[in-house]
């Protein structure tokens, strides 16, 4: 969700502006993981418990078996086994993946521990963790690794009153010898009751009402020989089939699977694993489902991505082309929702938004892209140890190549080659590579469409791109760029559809070079990232040269393709520039430094009815309300797409002042809402009523004393006080409100809350709960450390009823 990632740019550049922010207290010693709790009387859960808490002689102990069989659940359900009581001053999980260097060992380790680089991270580790006890826990780990170059104490056990244990998973046990672990415990495939279980819980009990398909689901099973994820992933798969289907599906397997003599991890990257596997993926209902699945594999191991980029790489891929923008998302989240339900990809539990593939099942795609592993050179997924290894790549074999988010600072160019380069998808983002590099790697790479560069360090736009004359695809977004100017040579790329430019130095665009990018569906002109600081900079104070919005928004207007677009207005000039886009399909508005502000008066262009998605108000320092209003001049007063507002650095705003409107009825779509740094906000007690909110941040609102009341005085509660408040709430985060002493009158609803996660609310003392009105959706309530629950003050009983759902930790957007 975009939003969510908004959100943590804001709190990144909050980080560095002391006087806002709250000093953190030290990480809690354990942060639970969420998967479902394994039963006590596992016998490899049992051991491993054994050899941490009581043998002193064990400081390393390896956990290893096939992908999928399920090590990292067993690691999760050994880390939430500790708690209070413990004999470790701290537990750490860290993902390892593959090619996991050593830096990003540091990198997970210092941010649990909330430790500063400053350049020397392993002296810093090892200077943090030589005098605590400590449990160290890696998980996925495929190639050894020196404890002792990340920071890590080698551990020895127990060792002058300090306990200091390592437990790894790894799918080869060879790495358990390299580790030189002492004890080592293999994680078996289920037996045959365990198996059976687990796929008639997957597949359902209305799909196994007949006794002939239950013996076929029977004989399915017994071939997936007690694999869990081949048992869930086929058991999904499997959901209301019929007869023919059932003998169609154990006959497949029959023929893919290993025989009982062959050991799938010694074939070679578990081939007949993903063959069994590749059922799930032979059997999605269309080929484009097929397509965007494998193109899930481009995102690195263990990556949360979000829903947001997947769509936009659908889309931006060909794969999703509807009428309109709002149709390809709806149908990209409907596809994601269908790979999701037969577990070719997972939700993640406590991060919305997102999605995650498990690490075999991305191999798997990998492997299908590749032809079933008859052209290992057609995709190239990569993630280098090194991230200033220069990675060697066999450009003129590859199609589809995936680098991103591995911070190399170079690539190796292409040599000459007799045979045309076939490259058409390269995916860099998230390295540090900059306009000299990427110009001389790619500059033969003329048959392009899809190209992602963003969140690099390009200074630059290299003109070399713009003879890439396939390109439909351009992401330069996040990229501190040194020109100000978009080059004019980017009108020769005709077949463009998508260009972001989100959060470059980008503010002037030459005349005519839009108009003539006839193909041109999505634009993203909202730039500079600094805008989300605690100030704008000078420059644009002092008048550096704006995007001329009128002259660009009539440039808009002759795009017969364009679908949507996104741009920020600054100060008053521009704001009134955007009646010249009424008509245009403006779906992202960012607004700011504006010294008045009547949201009904944007209500006026169409696109805010019809279009406008995400709104961002920010940085109007002298703004103390916002007003909305019931305006007679028009007959259709509400946002008829809005689904996430922001609103974000407004020191005086003082309140949200509802004039003859209802929250409900002008923003009936809002799912997403967001307070920050709204440092004399008193309540936000009119956004108990909107029907479709779902999630709600509100932070560092210093001067808010109560959140919501039922009806403090005027006009928005007649009427309303006996209505159910938040109908489909499901995730409230409050941090860093200093004043925060309750979050709203007891007996306060919250029919479908899932999620309250209450950071740094020191005067905090009451939750809005009694017996006869608990949250009954609840799964987790979060805190940073255990002082802040046991600081609150509830009805007798209520805190019994809650404590089962209390986590303790840092949170994800």
């Amino acid at each position: 969700m975009e939003a969510s990632e908004k959100l943590r740019e804001v709190y990144e550049c909050l980080s560095s502006c002391p006087s806002n922010v709250a000093v953190e207290s030290m990480p809690p010693p354990v942060q639970e993981m969420s998967g479902p709790p394994m039963s006590a009387q596992n016998r490899n859960l049992q051991n491993a418990l054994h050899y941490i808490k009581d043998d002193p002689t064990v400081g390393m102990i390896g956990i290893w078996g096939p992908g999928g069989v399920g090590k990292t659940h067993l690691l999760k359900n050994i880390n939430n086994s500790f708690g209070e009581g413990m004999t470790f001053n701290f537990v750490l999980f860290v993902t390892a993946s593959r090619g996991c260097s050593v830096e990003k060992f540091q990198s997970q380790i210092m941010k649990m521990l909330g430790l500063q680089s400053t350049g020397y991270n392993s002296h810093i580790i090892h200077e943090y963790m030589k005098t605590k006890s400590f449990l160290v826990l890696l998980d996925d780990l495929w190639d050894p690794i020196n404890l002792e170059d990340v920071g890590i104490p080698y551990p020895l056990g127990n060792v002058n009153n300090l306990k200091r244990k390592v437990v790894l998973t790894t799918r080869l046990r060879k790495v358990c010898g390299q580790m030189k672990v002492e004890k080592e415990l293999k994680v078996p495939y289920l037996l045959e009751h365990e198996a059976w279980q687990l796929f008639e819980e997957n597949v359902g009990a209305e799909t196994l009402s007949s006794p002939y398909i239950e013996a076929l689901a029977r004989e399915l099973m017994t071939e997936l020989k007690g694999l869990p994820l081949a048992l869930t992933t086929i058991a999904k798969a499997m959901y209301r089939k019929d007869i023919a289907q059932w003998e169609t599906a154990i006959q497949y397997m029959q023929q893919s699977c290993c025989t009982d003599d062959e050991d799938p991890v010694e074939l070679g990257m578990e081939t007949s694993v993903f063959m069994q596997l590749k059922f799930s993926y032979d059997n999605l209902r269309s080929e484009t489902l097929r397509e965007c699945f494998k193109t899930c594999a481009l995102w690195p191991e263990d990556a949360s991505i979000s829903k947001g980029d997947l769509a936009n790489c659908w889309m931006g891929l060909g794969l999703v082309n509807e009428h309109d923008i709002e149709s390809s998302f709806r149908k990209s989240y409907n596809l994601i929702a269908d790979l999701t339900a037969v577990c070719l990809l997972e939700d993640i539990e406590d991060l919305y938004g997102f999605v995650k593939v498990h690490d075999l099942i991305r191999d798997m795609a990998v492997w299908i892209s590749c032809g079933c592993g008859e052209n290992n050179d057609k995709w190239i997924v990569r993630a280098p140890a090194d991230k200033d290894k220069r990675v060697i790549i066999p450009w003129n074999k590859a199609e589809y190549i995936s680098l991103m988010s591995n911070r190399l600072t170079q690539l190796v160019p292409i040599r000459f080659h007799p045979d045309p380069i076939k490259l058409r998808i390269l995916c860099l983002q998230g390295n540090n590579l900059n306009e000299r590099v990427i110009a001389e790697a790619i500059k033969n790479c003329t048959s392009l469409t899809y190209l992602d560069l963003s969140s690099n360090d390009l200074m630059s736009i290299p003109e070399e791109l713009c003879s890439f004359g396939k390109l439909e695809y351009l992401n330069l977004s996040e990229n501190e760029l040194q020109v100000t100017e978009l080059p004019r040579s980017i009108g020769k790329l005709t077949n463009l559809k998508f260009l972001y430019l989100r959060n470059t130095s980008i503010r002037t665009i030459p005349s005519e070079v839009m108009s003539s990018l006839k193909a041109l569906q999505v634009i993203d002109l909202r730039t500079f990232s600094e805008l989300y600081g605690s100030t704008v900079r000078e420059p644009y104070v002092k008048g550096r040269a704006y995007f001329n919005l009128g002259v660009l928004f009539r440039e808009f207007g002759t795009l017969s393709e364009l679908k949507a677009v996104g741009t920020i207005a600054i100060g008053s000039d521009e704001f009134d520039s955007l009646g010249v886009a009424a008509n245009l399909p403006l779906r992202y508005l960012t607004l700011i430094k504006l010294e008045k502000l009547c949201l009904s008066d944007i209500l006026l262009n169409d696109f805010a009815q019809r279009t406008l998605y995400d709104l961002i108000i920010t940085s109007c320092d002298n703004l103390e309300e916002i007003i909305v209003r019931h305006d007679t001049r028009e007959s259709n007063n509400h946002f008829g797409s809005l689904n996430q507002l922001s609103v974000i650095l407004m020191p005086k705003l003082k309140e949200v002042a509802w004039m003859g409107a209802t929250p409900a009825s002008t923003l009936p779509r809002l799912t997403y809402l967001e307070f920050c740094s709204c440092d004399s906000l008193l309540h936000l007690s009119w956004v108990m009523y909107l029907p479709r909110l779902e999630q709600l941040h509100i932070i560092q609102c210093d001067s808010m004393v109560q959140a919501f009341v039922r009806c403090h005085g005027d006009k928005l509660c007649n009427g309303q006080e006996k209505e159910k408040t938040f109908p489909c709430l499901k995730f409230l985060y409050l941090q860093g409100n200093n004043s925060l002493d309750t979050i709203g009158d007891d007996g306060m609803e919250f029919p479908s809350l899932e999620r309250l996660v209450i950071m740094q609310c020191p005067a905090l003392k009451r939750l809005p709960f009694q017996l006869n009105s608990m949250p009954l959706k609840l799964k987790e309530l979060g805190f940073y450390d255990v002082q802040e629950w046991e600081g609150l003050e509830c009805e007798e009983g209520v805190k019994t009823l809650l404590q089962p759902a209390v986590r303790f930790g840092t949170y994800r957007f």
